[in-house]
């Protein structure tokens, strides 16, 4: 959720949501969004949660204080955290989502190349890491030199590799361009949207959010600190 609210102040698109320290603080949050579907996200710094039984949908407001009721105070073990796990102490409720399709969309600093590498992927929704090793012409890379930052045509040669049509493209485009804006003006050395969605309305969506920022940055960003 620290992530998205990074998002929505840059105009990366994403849904509604707020956090609850509490099972009824939960079902408040729901009231407050309205509509009839939730989820319920733990909230830890670690990916993997939903294998690990951390993300559940509800399609009531019962059903959001009794999933906030099982995930706050659990140990949450993902492949990030360690055997050890990590205590969930906060979870994020957020409007459900109309998915047509499911993308990839991160951003690594390649210091061997000296430059961020933008990458997208159709495989939205499974670990990068497992596709990367399994299928790894699935994943489309392409290296952004800081010096000029992010052009059309980056966002061009992503767009095609993932095979969006030109109404899509554009779309895409803008926000690659907004998530770029992030990584540059926070000092990032990631970010991963897995996934990226697609709408039913076409509109491209920040299902997930996950940023790395780097250490020597911080004195320029008290606000993450």
């Amino acid at each position: 959720y620290q992530a998205k609210e990074i998002f929505r102040h840059y105009h990366v698109p994403v849904l509604k949501g707020s956090i609850a320290l509490t099972p009824q603080e939960a079902r408040q949050c729901a009231e407050n969004l309205g509509g009839s579907l939730w989820v319920v996200k733990a909230q830890i710094h670690a990916g993997g949660r939903g294998l690990g039984g951390g993300v559940k949908i509800a399609r009531s407001l019962d059903d959001v204080e009794t999933l906030a009721t099982q995930i706050l105070g659990m140990t949450l073990v993902t492949h990030q955290t360690g055997t050890e796990g990590k205590v969930v102490q906060k979870v994020y409720i957020e409007e459900g989502a109309d998915i047509a399709k499911e993308y990839y969309l991160g951003i690594v600093l390649d210091r061997t190349q000296e430059m961020p590498i933008m990458m997208a992927s159709t495989q939205g929704g499974m670990e990068i890491e497992e596709v990367a090793r399994k299928t790894p012409e699935k994943i489309v890379k392409i290296a952004i030199d800081p010096l000029i930052g992010f052009q059309g045509f980056h966002g061009r040669h992503l767009a095609f590799g993932l095979g969006l049509d030109k109404v899509d493209m554009t779309s895409f485009i803008k926000f690659a361009q907004a998530l770029y804006d992030v990584y540059r003006h926070h000092d990032a050395n990631m970010i991963e949207i897995n996934p990226l969605i697609q709408t039913t309305q076409g509109q491209f969506l920040a299902l997930d959010a996950k940023m790395g920022v780097d250490d020597n940055a911080l004195i320029r960003h008290p606000d993450i600190v």
